[in-house]
């Protein structure tokens, strides 16, 4: 897809990705074994290929605002994702600025950025006493499962993100 027409669809496209996270992670989480509770984020994942398409002040603002609809959405609290999404899109910006792309440090960079995500969202909601789970309990229940299931997910998905934002590696 050419960027000037994606430049245009970045905010209902990222809302929609936004969407099918929470229809997925209820997905994954009613079909998993015992009690673990997985996330998706594909949300991060296009904000990682999107990068390129957007400008740093354009893509911070996208994503307060959809931290906020997050925060709304899934904790009833503002300011937990609202800080962290544009957090990471800062990271990610000046990350790439430093190192060169490739797949193998897209998946070590969106693993990070999962597990930044979720262990400051557990962070935020220990001191805001939203929740009483011990560390140990969230690592193997929640950010564990969560890791694997959007690795695979990368490796599934990053062949159509490739061909979404016509993405090329020079080496």
């Amino acid at each position: 897809m050419k960027y000037s027409s994606l430049r245009l669809l970045v905010f209902p496209f990222l809302f929609f990705i936004f969407l099918i996270d929470s229809q997925l992670s209820t997905l994954f989480t009613t079909v998993s074994f015992s009690h673990f509770s997985i996330s998706s984020h594909l949300l991060l994942l296009a904000g990682l290929y999107l990068i390129d398409l957007i400008s740093l002040p354009s893509s911070l603002f996208i994503f307060i605002v959809l931290g906020l609809i997050y925060d709304q959405y899934y904790l009833n609290i503002l300011g937990i994702a609202t800080t962290i999404f544009p957090l990471l899109i800062f990271v990610i910006y000046y990350f790439y600025k430093s190192f060169e792309r490739n797949w193998f440090v897209d998946l070590l960079v969106f693993l990070v950025l999962i597990f930044y995500f979720e262990f400051v969202s557990y962070l935020f909601a220990r001191i805001f006493h939203l929740t009483n789970l011990s560390v140990f309990i969230f690592t193997f229940y929640n950010l564990l499962p969560s890791l694997i299931i959007n690795s695979v997910m990368y490796c599934l998905g990053r062949p159509v993100f490739k061909r979404f934002f016509d993405i090329t590696y020079k080496t």
